[in-house]
C-alpha cells in the first residue's frame, strides 16, 4: 500500500474512532507510520485526505464521455452512463465509502467542500460533452447528471442490496419517466 492510501485509511479509522475535529496530523501520520512531513507532501491538510483532489472520478466518466461521443445518444444518457461505467469503484470500497460519508455528513465544512468538489465534476462533464454538444445543453446535461448520481449514490448508500450502477440507472429511468417527456 502506498504512503497517501496508508494515510487515507489511518485518517478514516482514527474519523470514525475520535472524531474529525479531535484527530491530529500527526496521529494520522503516526498510525500509518509515516511523517509528518510526508503527509504534508500529499496533502495540504487533513480534510484533504478525504477528497479527490484530482477529480478523478470527472476525469473517468469524462474519458467515457469521450470515448462514446460518436454514438448518437443524449448528452444525460451518456453522462450517467459515465457514471454507471464507474460504479465499481464505489463498490469495490464500499465500508470506505460509508464511512467516508459519514464523516463528511458530521461536519458541515466537510459537507460544504463536497458541494464544491460536486462543481468540479460538473465542469468536467461539461467540458467534455461539449465537443459534441452545445454548450449550455452540455452544462444542463452534466448538472442533471450529477445530480442523478448523488441521488443514486444517497440510495446506493442506505441499500447495500441495490448496486450503485442499479440505482443510477433507476433514478435516471425515474428522471425520463417523470419529466423527459412529459406533455
Amino acid at each position: 500500500m502506498k504512503s497517501k492510501e496508508k494515510l487515507q485509511a489511518a485518517a478514516v479509522k482514527l474519523f470514525m474512532e475520535k472524531g474529525y475535529e479531535n484527530t491530529t496530523v500527526q496521529e494520522i501520520a503516526s498510525l500509518a507510520g509515516v511523517t509528518e512531513r510526508t503527509f504534508f507532501r500529499q496533502f495540504k491538510d487533513k480534510s484533504d485526505v478525504l477528497f479527490d483532489t484530482n477529480n478523478e472520478l470527472g476525469q473517468w466518466v469524462a474519458a467515457f464521455i469521450t470515448d462514446n461521443l460518436n454514438v448518437e445518444t443524449k448528452p444525460l444518457k451518456l453522462a450517467v452512463e459515465g457514471f454507471v461505467s464507474n460504479s465499481e469503484f464505489f463498490e469495490s470500497s464500499r465500508e470506505r465509502v460509508l464511512a467516508r460519508n459519514q464523516i463528511i455528513q458530521s461536519h458541515s465544512d466537510l459537507q460544504e467542500r463536497e458541494l464544491l468538489k460536486g462543481q468540479v465534476l460538473i465542469a468536467s462533464i461539461t467540458s467534455s460533452l461539449s465537443a459534441k454538444y452545445d454548450s449550455n445543453l452540455s452544462e444542463l446535461a452534466a448538472r442533471f447528471a450529477v445530480e442523478i448520481f448523488h441521488m443514486a449514490y444517497n440510495k446506493w448508500i442506505s441499500n447495500a442490496e441495490i448496486s450503485l450502477a442499479e440505482q443510477l440507472l433507476a433514478v435516471y429511468e425515474l428522471y425520463e419517466n417523470s419529466f423527459c417527456c412529459v406533455d
